[in-house]
């Protein structure tokens, strides 16, 4: 090779690397949307693996456009439930996100409801309670609701501690009370398929995730009842009412406390701290007769807060949703406009906290944007367990799968101006 020439192989390179640049735009901005931007479940065995005992994932994420199917191949267990409406480009409203019980398996299933709000894990994560039905999730096989209740939109709430009876929110609409103003609430039988009818609530009392709570026995249903809270003893049918604090309702299906002596109510007012001006208090209340019975937790700037558990140590855990930019303070005692704290359009993310000292046990994945995780419900045996695992989120989420093709251009671009850099020196070196 004679001095200003350049070797043989960097034309080979730069024809290489331009012919990536102009693939990678072209995936990006034509076909590849439906290629690998929506969710086309592939892989995973019919037969569901052997769980161990639970752990708590202290990371997840967004699932790949590829996920296995939960219906077509069995997770067996999981730990946690997440939902969001962000993952694909056509929407995942419909879907849910599973984590297995003891490793980092994830599924995805066409079993809708908000996580917490409107589906919810058993206790020992073996099933699902969905809008859609009763999922085994071992089988994958989904048991529907039937046609009792015809058009009605059906939310569970809670399973009771032995997983044998749901509380479930029926109504005409996806939020409860908004078109007629009353919901009705069952407890239903997991074994029999039978409703039993408990209370028709009107539009205050019905609130997705904030309604209905089993007590540590299951001896007891306590729910939201208009401004109180009525508490059922199944035993012999009985209820009796104890009154809130202004403004409070029941904190979440993990509201009683592990004695089943106490419930732990929420309640927002406004502050002035910080760009989301509300601050959320988590109190303590007698289940006997509604008076103050410990500390309050606080957590300011914050879109909601849902109690599902307790933590070994004796603080209760909550779901704390992050606001998007820009939206209006509420609270869960309007009726009415609370029921935007049950949609995602207003959450950027979600995460689980100990609301004892504020540490987070679990977060969605922070290296991409915000959304791959809007709701959360865990399995109750396994929160109670306490023991957190790192977690792996999947790595190519419709994010990932984009910032590797922007990666790839860039570095493309970067060899291309390398060597036209090159030539042009050469050239400069040609004619001297």
């Amino acid at each position: 090779m004679r001095s200003g020439e350049l070797p043989a192989w960097t034309g080979r390179v730069a024809k290489t690397s331009a012919l990536t640049a102009v693939l990678s735009v072209l995936l990006a901005c034509l076909g590849f949307r439906s290629a690998a931007l929506e969710w086309h479940p592939f892989g995973g065995s019919a037969t569901a693996e052997e769980q161990d005992v639970g752990t708590l994932p202290a990371r997840i994420g967004a699932p790949s456009p590829w996920t296995a199917d939960a219906a077509e191949a069995p997770i067996g267990s999981a730990s946690v439930l997440y939902t969001s409406n962000t993952w694909f480009t056509d929407g995942s409203s419909w879907l849910s996100g599973l984590v297995a019980r003891s490793d980092d398996t994830y599924r995805v299933a066409e079993w809708g409801g908000t996580a917490g709000m409107a589906s919810v894990l058993s206790p020992d994560g073996t099933r699902l309670a969905s809008q859609n039905g009763i999922a085994d999730l071992a089988t994958g096989r989904n048991t529907g609701w039937g046609d009792r209740w015809g058009e009605a939109a059906v939310e569970p709430q809670a399973w009771s501690p032995d997983g044998g009876t749901i509380a479930l929110l029926v109504g005409d609409w996806l939020d409860p009370g908004v078109n007629n103003d009353t919901s009705r609430l069952y407890l239903f039988d997991v074994a029999t398929g039978t409703p039993q009818e408990i209370a028709e609530l009107g539009r205050v009392g019905a609130l997705s995730g904030w309604t209905a709570a089993f007590s540590p026995d299951g001896a007891r249903l306590a729910y939201q009842n208009g401004d109180r809270l009525s508490i059922l003893t199944r035993a012999d049918g009985t209820t009796a009412d104890v009154p809130l604090p202004a403004g409070a309702r029941l904190a979440g299906k993990g509201a009683w406390s592990r004695d089943g002596r106490n419930l732990l109510v929420v309640s927002g007012a406004g502050c002035d701290c910080g760009e989301h001006r509300i601050r959320w208090t988590v109190s303590t209340i007698s289940a006997s007769d509604g008076t103050a019975a410990g500390v309050p937790y606080t957590r300011d700037g914050v879109y909601a807060l849902r109690v599902v558990g307790w933590w070994p140590s004796g603080q209760p855990v909550a779901v704390e949703y992050t606001p998007i930019e820009g939206i209006t303070a509420n609270t869960l005692d309007k009726a009415g406009t609370q029921y935007d704290l049950t949609s995602s359009d207003g959450i950027e993310s979600a995460r689980l906290i100990n609301l004892g000292t504020g540490t987070t046990l679990m977060d969605g994945d922070t290296l991409g944007l915000a959304g791959d995780v809007e709701s959360i419900d865990v399995a109750d045996a396994v929160l109670a367990r306490g023991d957190i695992r790192p977690g792996s989120a999947p790595l190519f989420d419709i994010e990932g799968i984009f910032l590797t093709l922007v990666g790839i251009l860039a570095l493309s671009l970067l060899v291309l101006l390398f060597l036209g850099t090159w030539r042009l020196a050469a050239g400069l070196m040609r004619r001297r």
